[in-house]
């Protein structure tokens, strides 16, 4: 008795109650249901399904704009589609608000979200619980709401289940009348056609069993929402094959939306995008807010095919962070493999508040196989000009933070200043040490009157050889392109992978990274898949064209290439070692010669 006397007093408290998530839910008896209550039930069930954007603003209580009633409209219609959207255009909140409005009409459905990874999934995923939060007919439909690290499951009352899966091995076997993916340009094409498309099947209706209506199947769902990125890459081909069946006037829709409609609904400002645009390169504007693929034009002479295979470092090298200046060792290194050699590319800045002019310096590792060095570009940074003692100072540290054995420097320019800089001691007062001087390596490949000049300018004493001058002219800048070009082709250089696979390796394998609130900090472990993603951007953007025989390369428009520079040189300097290293006999690398690096004892100040 004493239960039920306080189920009785709950449902006289809420009884009438204006929060609908609280209000007793009053069961209709059979003997009051009416062919006429039938009928209007059978009738607005059709109706809200067909115009699911007035179901969502008359039952859900949510208001629309325009654009979103169209989306919301054209996606309900179609049982394939595509939404590329610039950020800020709220696609992530209005495909939640869809699932559940899906949801709520088709009982029994199974609606999964999958992204590349489990967190970018679950970025729709919580939008769910704001919409429940906000709106209390939302917050009555749902039964169970579990958001945790390792599960993330929404139950409605009418048993439809919205949960969310990973594009990965761990996602296989799940089942889906309605598949949702969330960036699908950065899913792996593979995965996503053999573990993802066979989710789908039929939603298992009562009536299907009723021979009348047994032919009644509904086709199961599925949407695919991105930012828009290379045409070069799966995402591309996938939406012009949709565009394409929507056209021939197959159940399939396709939308796009760039900056302008956050700007005027009020969710990006024009300073904000102003901003914003100041900070980024042109090609990522172009797909990140403008809403248009890029793609190489035949002039290019590089081609996005050739970084395709070739990103696929996950660990990045970081140099030592101030906070962390009393550790002996670089707790960020990379543990060296016999017969490593290890270098540290510098591509100049002209002068100091040129946009288009950066300072470059990357990090690469020469890892010794039986076709030659195997190249890693494992770390870029970025520095507008500063003065020549600031660069030189912050390329000292690097090098010896990365043990380094090689310094690669352009010399045009102000880079002669920096060589100066780098040829005497430095003393580094935040970290309370003294670089020795370092001086040109002299190799053969440089001339004597150039290795004369730089000794002449080495005004450190017992200076140590290992920088080695680049004095770009138009037959070097073609023979640099052309090994770079061939060692992308071949497959011996490799890159960092892009920032959505680097954050999903860093949660899972970076405690300090996974547990921080701190946004400088996760920023600062993300920036060299960033830099990565520019170097990308920027070499793809290069058109060629030949000029007395020899191949010219110059960037289009406003863009750069001066990350392209930083790495291309150190390319081209590890193919001299590779040629001063293999033997002629048997094409192995000769480990044996191979410089090692030895840490020089530095002064403590």
């Amino acid at each position: 008795m004493g239960s039920y006397s306080k189920f009785e007093n709950n449902f006289r408290k809420y009884a009438g109650h204006a929060d609908q998530s609280k209000a007793p839910k009053v069961m209709i008896k059979e003997k009051k249901i009416t062919e006429k209550w039938k009928k209007n039930i059978i009738d607005w069930t059709t109706y809200y399904r067909r115009n699911i954007h007035r179901f969502v603003q008359h039952y859900f209580g949510v208001q629309l704009y325009l654009y979103q009633i169209l989306w919301l409209y054209f996606m309900s219609i179609s049982e394939t589609f595509i939404t590329i959207a610039s950020r800020a255009s709220a696609k992530s909140w209005l495909i939640a608000l869809f699932a559940l409005a899906r949801g709520v009409l088709y009982p029994n459905s199974e609606i999964v979200v999958v992204a590349s990874t489990q967190k970018q999934a679950a970025i729709i995923f919580g939008k769910i619980a704001r919409l429940r939060d906000d709106h209390s007919n939302i917050a009555r439909e749902i039964k169970e709401y579990t958001d945790s690290q390792n599960k993330c499951v929404c139950v409605l009352q009418n048993g439809t289940t919205i949960k969310v899966v990973a594009c990965s091995e761990t996602g296989r076997g799940e089942r889906s009348t309605f598949t949702i993916g969330e960036e699908f340009r950065i899913m792996d094409k593979q995965k996503f056609d053999s573990i993802v498309k066979p989710f789908a099947y039929a939603r298992q209706t009562p009536y299907l069993k009723n021979p009348k209506y047994s032919h009644l199947i509904e086709e199961p769902r599925q949407i695919l929402i991105s930012s828009a990125y290379h045409k070069g890459l799966w995402w591309y081909q996938e939406t012009i094959a949709t565009i394409k069946m929507m056209l021939e006037g197959i159940s399939a829709g396709f939308i796009a939306f760039d900056y302008l409609i956050a700007i005027k609904h009020g969710i990006k400002t024009k300073k904000q995008i102003q901003k914003e645009r100041a900070t980024m390169d042109e090609i990522t504007f172009m797909e990140e807010y403008e809403n248009i693929p890029f793609g190489e034009n035949s002039n290019s002479y590089f081609k996005l095919d050739m970084f395709r295979k070739n990103r696929n470092i996950k660990k990045a090298f970081y140099p030592l962070r101030n906070d962390i200046l009393d550790k002996k060792k670089n707790p960020y290194n990379i543990k060296r493999v016999d017969g490593e050699i290890r270098l540290v590319s510098v591509d100049i800045a002209t002068r100091k508040g040129n946009v288009n002019d950066n300072t470059i310096i990357s990090c690469i590792r020469l890892i010794p196989t039986a076709k030659g060095f195997l190249r890693e570009v494992v770390y870029l940074e970025s520095h507008q000009g500063e003065h020549t003692g600031k660069q030189a100072l912050r390329i000292k540290q690097i090098y010896y933070d990365f043990e380094s054995d090689y310094i690669v420097l352009d010399l045009q320019n102000t880079g002669i200043a920096i060589f100066e800089q780098l040829a005497i001691v430095t003393k580094d007062e935040e970290r309370g040490i003294e670089y020795p001087p370092l001086t040109v390596y002299e190799h053969k490949s440089l001339s004597k009157d150039l290795l004369e000049e730089l000794k002449e300018k080495t005004l450190g004493v017992n200076a140590i050889p290992v920088i080695y001058p680049i004095l770009a002219s138009s037959k070097l800048n073609s023979d640099i392109a052309v090994d770079f070009r061939d060692k992308l082709q071949r497959g011996m250089i490799n890159f960092l992978v892009n920032d959505n696979e680097a954050e999903a390796y860093l949660i899972k394998n970076n405690k300090e990274y996974s547990e921080s609130m701190d946004v400088y900090l996760k920023t600062w472990y993300i920036e060299p898949y960033i830099q990565t993603e520019l170097l990308v951007n920027e070499t793809i953007n290069l058109e060629y064209s030949i000029v007395g025989g020899n191949i010219k390369l110059e960037a289009v428009g406003t863009a750069r290439k001066d990350r392209y520079t930083s790495c291309s040189y150190g390319n081209y300097f590890a193919s001299i070692l590779e040629r001063d290293l293999i033997k002629p006999t048997n094409n192995n690398l000769n480990i044996q010669n191979m410089f090692r690096f030895r840490q020089p004892q530095l002064r403590k100040r």
